[in-house]
């Protein structure tokens, strides 16, 4: 699964770049700093499509294991979104459509869960305008997701198939990032 995502992300990456340079088309590239506070590398890229919509696509990983109050965690996780702009695109509001797809390792005490998330939900955010080329996003999104992931306790052996596999509400966006827009 890890491979089909890394060649879509790759695929759909290659293609919204070469969508750009064709049409001259504004681009943002951007960082959340909600994910820096929990030391979780991230980068996004959002790809003007037409007067009203825009496509975000944003990836974070978190390869250091850190741990806060007896809560060890790792992740990988990407996120597409396609936005409609009630103004222009990349100013004022906008709503989403969302996709998670992602990865994690976490450890609450002894009780360890490894496994992987997919997720759909919706989007809603404000841009604040800042300079030309500046501008400053809070964003936040709420779905469903898929999880499914190998459940057991430390000293146990870790089962052969994942043994968890449930849906539940999922914050599918929380952000306040700062975007670059290349003109």
């Amino acid at each position: 699964m890890k491979k089909v995502l890394y060649r879509c992300c790759f695929i759909l990456g290659v293609i919204i770049l070469n969508i750009q340079f064709i049409n001259a088309q504004r681009v943002a590239l951007k960082t959340n700093l909600i994910d820096w506070a929990t030391l979780s590398p991230n980068m996004a890229l959002e790809v003007r499509l037409n007067p009203k919509f825009s496509l975000d696509m944003s990836a974070t990983a978190n390869p250091f294991l850190f741990k806060v109050a007896d809560i060890k965690a790792t992740h990988f996780r990407f996120q597409p979104e396609l936005r409609y702009w009630f103004n222009r695109p990349m100013a004022r509001h906008f709503m989403g459509i969302g996709l998670l797809g992602g990865f994690y390792n976490m450890r609450f005490g002894s009780h360890i869960y490894e496994g992987d998330i997919l997720a759909a939900g919706l989007t809603y955010g404000y841009v604040l305008v800042l300079s030309r080329h500046w501008n400053m996003e809070a964003t936040v999104g709420v779905g469903a997701g898929k999880l499914r992931a190998f459940d057991y306790r430390e000293g146990e052996d870790k089962p052969a198939a994942p043994n968890l596999h449930k849906w539940a509400p999922v914050p599918v966006r929380l952000g306040l990032s700062f975007s670059y827009i290349f003109k």
